[in-house]
């Protein structure tokens, strides 16, 4: 009886490891799929915010946002989507290597001249309903000029009106990163946003700050 006893009190303490192995392997994928949802909240979040930037801008399509010279500035620009350098043209033709770290680093990285923090916090929540959207680290984004949507004097194709002098709308790249609640886990996201034909003035200047 013993023996048996003692069978059973083994066969029982198996079944409680594996148990409480099981709920701890359980418990780390939840919080990793939570971490991964807080980056990708943060990033989308951001782009949201960086889009709403140019509904309060004063430029238009013939008047965009000044592009940032080579490694960017402290002022609100956006960067070329290529910066040309020997003798103008194509040739030679480079990405900007802020643009393009900002975009492809796998670390996280400090934020580069031209770059802007999301303007609402989205660190150090205390209250209790919102302490679990808490991120590691305040989400960033960085605007590129892509031009206008079709190129200069081919017109546009809107419907059945295609005058050729028509002002094209303005192309712009949003990239966003974000850290989750912690620096596990990091997302970036990316959109292309159209702010219309003329913004007119909506009260904003392109002296301070998205």
């Amino acid at each position: 009886m013993l023996f048996v006893a003692l069978v059973f009190l083994i066969l029982i303490t198996l079944l409680a490891l594996t148990a409480t192995g099981t709920s701890i392997l359980q418990e780390k994928m939840t919080g990793g799929m939570r971490n991964r949802q807080l980056g990708l909240m943060g990033a989308e979040t951001t782009l949201r915010g960086g889009e709403a930037f140019f509904t309060t801008a004063n430029f238009s399509g013939s008047n965009p946002l000044p592009q940032c010279p080579e490694g960017g500035s402290g002022s609100v620009c956006a960067f070329p989507p290529r910066q040309l350098n020997l003798g103008g043209g194509l040739a030679g033709a480079k990405l900007d290597d802020v643009v393009q770290t900002f975009r492809t680093a796998t670390g996280w990285i400090p934020m580069p001249p031209s770059a802007y923090s999301y303007a609402r916090t989205l660190t150090g929540f205390s209250e209790d309903d919102l302490k679990t959207a808490v991120l590691n680290e305040q989400p960033m984004y960085l605007i590129e000029d892509l031009g206008a949507d079709v190129p200069a004097g081919l017109g546009q194709q809107r419907g059945i009106i295609d005058p050729e002098n028509q002002k094209s709308a303005w192309l712009y790249r949003l990239t966003a990163r974000s850290q989750g609640g912690s620096g596990a886990v990091i997302r970036v996201a990316e959109s292309v946003y159209s702010p219309g034909l003329n913004l007119g003035n909506a009260g904003a200047n392109l002296s301070g700050t998205p």
